[in-house]
């Protein structure tokens, strides 16, 4: 007959007495030593058998003892408040761990603390037993810490006893529950993970700083009903909920018919209708599948089960899965910040009313340091990846000023997450602050001069970068500069979007460039995609094509899903006054507030932006259009007031004046384009250079200049009469490497060797 092995871990309390814990249970015992432990703990196992009627089976196979040193953070306890000790106190811990080869897991009990937890992989176990132990001690006073001081070294044992196996097994899974359970394997995951998914975890999903929230919801979860947590992106609903799961499920083992934990999303659940109508039927089916596990399915895009479905939130899975929720034949567990919420409440209010709702904060600075501190525990410890103290500090400022459309510490843990796993790859074995630094401005695209405040910008530089892209336009390089001092320095509004701009002028005379500009020395050192985005206003004319911007059903709007995607950017709105006046509505929270709401309730960041708007309002007010035309008059900026309600052109930070380019403007434009043409792929594959005389830059400047179209006739020009003259000379013998003199011969641009 097959034997079970049960740990039991003890200690010598005295010369008397020896205390025994039989992990696993709730049975514990003392006395005179270890034999006489065996055997009342093996005779109370014997007496429930025959009580009960079963035996609850070890958690645990190859039970192994480990002591770890934690230090622990105690504080003083007085009338007045509560002085932390100037030391951290060293604390003994004994860790009990080992698999369950028959499901697949892992766990570890502390046995002196009364802690236990899954884990995924052997390296996480350190930083764990550290959390954990931290988690139960830390603020506590000496006087009360001093009964968790392990009395002397312990010793691990087992107990054996006989598996009848005609006895009624609570870890046997009849077989309806086993075709419940491999039905919604299909639809969502088990929790806690076990099995094969441990492994693809590299840091622990561990809800550092708020082990006394994830105990409160871990009661919630047992004792049954709906739970809604409500907080910003970032500040850790979903890891807080994981742990509240894994807490949940040592609370309910113990339990006839314990609830089973599921995680799935809206359409993962849906995912397999084929036709009109079949949504209902699946869900119907995983209604009755959790019924059946008494399970408690946690939707992680809660707010999408009242978009998908039908047209409406009144025929979308929210709806269908009402009366189910009110029935109690289906328990959920969602998350969602707080405008999402309001959102639901406002389209489908009886579903939000069958969920009880609580609210997680942002963490303060200190809670959110001590998660960092934690994370570089872990880095150190199971990945012997360390991250300097000033890589944590900078990082953390960095974080806070600049990424404001995330919170902490969710936005802190993936920034090093992501720093960790680049030292892992580059094999260095460290995080240093220049690390951090370089791979935030690589994720941003902001560059080190902004980053770094030992870095003072010169004003030369700035100056020559904007020139090199702008002729003819100090007014406007000078408020470009004024800008990126403002944003420099820190003093631009952290409320709003880092700029919002109206470029005004006639057309051709460089706006789309400065933006284009703008968004380079911004955004520009990331190295990945472009770091502009423009959207021409005049493709909304109408009130009904504001979906388009914002979205509309399943599908996201243009401009929402640019943001969310990539909120580092400068976005160009392009002959704005084209815009139906529904657009400057949407676009009043976006200038003072820097936030949007999309059609499906979620709210999209802008403060990381810069919004620059163009406009051709008052070029009627030049006395011409000719070359050196005063940028604006006083006629044009009477009528841009007079176009935009004072609302609207209130919340715009600078009107930027763009001037009539002058003729050494042009010219400048000219020979920038031609000197282009030597890196197209078939000049600069055979190493030919190209020598411009003078007489064509004037030629293509006075061909390429158009009074009412400024100087966007150029690159016609350019195309039409200097690189159809270099193609017909590339077909003759023209050697790698030579150098083509490009002429004026009786009014055409002729090339050919010098």
């Amino acid at each position: 007959m097959a034997t079970l092995s049960y740990p039991l871990v003890c200690w010598q309390l005295d010369d008397t007495s020896v205390c025994g814990i039989l992990l696993g249970t709730d049975f514990q015992v003392i006395e005179r030593n270890a034999r006489r432990v065996k055997a009342a703990l093996a005779e109370t196992l014997q007496r429930e058998r025959e009580r009960d009627g079963y035996v609850p089976e070890p958690d645990i196979d190859n039970a192994r003892l480990k002591l770890v040193h934690v230090p622990v953070n105690l504080a003083h306890r007085t009338e007045k408040g509560s002085f932390p000790v100037p030391r951290a106190t060293d604390f003994h811990v004994a860790a009990v761990f080992g698999e369950n080869e028959e499901d697949g897991y892992a766990k570890c009990y502390l046995p002196w603390l009364d802690q236990s937890f899954y884990y995924y992989d052997d390296a996480q176990l350190p930083v764990l037993i550290e959390h954990y132990t931290r988690e139960c001690l830390d603020g506590l006073s000496p006087e009360a810490a001093q009964r968790f001081l392990m009395p002397a070294a312990p010793w691990l044992d087992q107990i054996d006893v006989r598996r009848d196996d005609k006895t009624t097994n609570r870890q046997h899974v009849p077989r309806h529950l086993r075709e419940a359970h491999a039905q919604l394997d299909a639809v969502a995951d088990r929790l806690p993970e076990t099995g094969a998914r441990r492994g693809l975890h590299v840091f622990p999903e561990v809800a550092w700083e708020q082990g006394a929230l994830s105990d409160e919801i871990a009661e919630r979860l047992a004792r049954g009903g709906n739970l809604l947590l409500v907080g910003e992106p970032g500040v850790g609903k979903s890891v807080v909920i994981l742990e509240a799961i894994r807490k949940a499920h040592r609370l309910t083992a113990a339990r006839d018919a314990p609830p089973t934990f599921w995680r799935s999303h809206a359409e993962r659940l849906v995912g397999r209708a084929k036709y009109l109508g079949e949504w209902q039927a699946l869900c119907d089916q995983t209604v009755e599948w959790l019924d059946m596990s008494n399970g408690l399915l946690w939707v992680t895009d809660f707010v999408n089960l009242l978009q998908i479905g039908g047209e409406s939130p009144e025929e979308s899975m929210a709806a269908y899965l009402l009366p189910a929720l009110r029935r109690g034949t289906l328990r959920l567990i969602g998350e969602a910040n707080p405008s999402e919420l309001e959102i639901a409440r406002q389209r489908l209010p009886g579903f939000i009313d069958c969920f009880e709702t609580l609210r997680l904060p942002e963490m303060d600075s200190v809670r959110a340091r001590r998660v960092l501190d934690l994370f570089a525990g872990h880095a150190r410890n199971t990945l012997s990846i360390e991250i300097e103290r000033p890589a944590l500090d900078t990082g953390y400022r960095l974080l806070g000023r600049y990424v404001r459309y995330d919170s902490f510490p969710g936005k802190a843990v993936r920034f090093f997450g992501d720093c960790v796993r680049e030292a892992i790859a580059g094999q260095t074995g460290i995080v240093t602050e220049a690390a951090a630094i370089a791979h935030f401005a690589k994720s941003t695209g902001l560059p080190e001069s902004f980053l770094r405040d030992d870095q003072p910008l010169d004003d030369r530089q700035v100056h020559g970068f904007f020139a090199q892209k702008l002729f003819g336009q100090d007014a406007a390089i000078g408020h470009l500069k004024d800008v990126v001092y403002l944003f420099k320095a820190g003093l631009n509004d952290p409320a709003k979007p880092i700029a919002t701009l109206l470029f005004a002028g006639p057309t051709g005379v460089g706006k789309t460039a400065a933006a284009k500009a703008l968004a380079r020395y911004f955004f520009g050192a990331g190295g990945g995609a472009d770091p502009l985005f423009r959207i021409d206003m005049s493709e909304f004319q109408h009130a009904f094509q504001i979906a388009r911007l914002i979205g509309s059903g399943k599908r996201p709007g243009k401009l929402v899903e640019h943001v969310r995607r990539q909120p580092f950017s400068v976005v160009l709105l392009d002959e704005i006054e084209k815009a139906d006046a529904s657009v400057f509505d949407l676009l009043l929270t976006v200038l003072d507030e820097g936030r949007l709401r999309d059609s499906r309730g979620r709210m999209t960041d802008f403060r990381s932006t810069v919004i620059v708007m163009t406009t051709n309002l008052g070029v009627r007010h030049s006395a011409s259009l000719g070359f050196g035309e005063p940028a604006l008059s006083d006629g044009a900026v009477h009528d841009i007031r007079q176009f935009f309600r004072p609302e609207f052109f209130n919340r715009i930070d600078r009107v930027v004046p763009f001037a009539p380019l002058s003729r050494t403007a042009i010219e400048a434009i000219a020979v920038q384009e031609l000197q282009a043409i030597a890196q197209r792929e078939g000049l600069a594959r055979r190493g030919v250079r190209l020598n411009f005389s003078p007489e064509v830059v004037a030629f293509v400047a006075d061909k390429g200049f158009s009074p009412k179209y400024g100087a966007r006739p150029l690159q016609r020009a350019v195309e039409q009469h200097v690189v159809t003259a270099v193609a017909r000379a590339m077909f003759g013998p023209v050697a790698d490497g030579a150098c083509l003199e490009v002429r004026l011969v009786d009014g055409a641009v002729v090339a050919g060797p010098g």
